[in-house]
């Protein structure tokens, strides 16, 4: 089956190649929102650390230690298992993702301290991974993307060992996203064109809570770091182009439909933690044969 990479990724591959954009390409954290100056421009270095900075945040929610075996589902250009890569020994760290460009830009890193890296092409949905093998897994906002957020948690529940944890970011849209007085439709389409797919466009099964629970996962932690990812948008629609957009642009239609969303608190940014009980049958299994890297 062929799954479509989200049109943004092209625009985000070319800036890459040209050393305009870093390996993390998730939207910021700031623990405060930073002052608000229509007339200056957002600093590069700025955006930087606020990407960097929800990765640590991430990383800190999943309580990582050395030698474990972690799964960055969704993986991009590989930011994140970088910054565990170069922070952590003896990992066994792996990739996935759709799109074969993106997990070659990931093939560019190299392993640090005794860690194993990995990147394989395969679908959120199907992980090709034995069940009770791995000890996190990590989703930094991709889950939006997938065909089924159900399907995905029940993926994670088989493949996590008992005592094992899911941390990730979503987006989401509010319910008072549906009451807002214009059609539905002029809201989807500049997101679909954008950032699609985005099969659950209206959150219409995103309980988290509830789909961790039918998966057999315990939701241990649940944030909403919406006032935290806001200020992203200050670098992703300049002012200028807020004043004079390009109509013909999609990708900026959809960048500014989404800050539209994120101001008007019809937006959610939500990071969470899920953890799989403990099991009395100990860790057999986490030396089953794990899939070797895409070549």
């Amino acid at each position: 089956m062929q799954y479509r990479v989200p049109p943004y990724f092209d625009f985000l591959i070319e800036r890459f190649h040209r050393g305009v954009v870093s390996r993390f390409v998730h939207l910021g954290h700031w623990d405060q929102a930073p002052p608000l100056d229509p007339d200056e421009p957002p600093r590069l270095q700025e955006i930087e650390r606020a990407v960097e900075r929800l990765t640590q945040v991430l990383v800190d929610m999943a309580d990582l230690h050395d030698a474990q075996r972690v799964l960055d589902v969704g993986c991009g250009f590989g930011g994140t298992l970088q910054h565990i890569n170069q922070r952590f020994g003896n990992m066994w760290l792996v990739g996935i993702n759709i799109d074969p460009r993106q997990l070659e830009i990931c093939r560019q890193l190299d392993p640090l301290n005794h860690n194993e890296l990995r990147w394989v092409g395969a679908d959120a949905c199907h992980l090709p991974f034995p069940d009770c093998s791995l000890d996190r897994i990590l989703c930094v906002e991709a889950m939006f993307h997938f065909a089924s957020r159900r399907t995905f948690f029940r993926e994670v529940a088989r493949v996590l060992q008992p005592g094992g944890a899911l941390v990730a970011s979503d987006i989401v849209l509010t319910e008072s996203a549906k009451q807002v007085d214009v059609p539905r439709f002029c809201i989807e389409a500049p997101l679909r064109d954008g950032y699609g797919p985005w099969p659950d466009f209206w959150g219409e099964d995103a309980d988290y809570r509830e789909l961790g629970s039918a998966a057999g996962l315990s939701c241990t932690s649940l944030l909403d770091a919406t006032l935290h990812t806001r200020p992203t948008h200050r670098f992703m629609v300049p002012h200028d182009a807020e004043a004079q957009p390009d109509p013909g642009d999609p990708l900026l239609r959809a960048a500014m439909m989404l800050k539209w969303l994120h101001d008007k608190d019809h937006l959610q940014y939500v990071y969470m933690r899920f953890d799989k009980p403990k099991s009395n049958d100990g860790n057999a299994a986490a030396s089953a044969l794990l899939p070797a890297e895409d070549k």
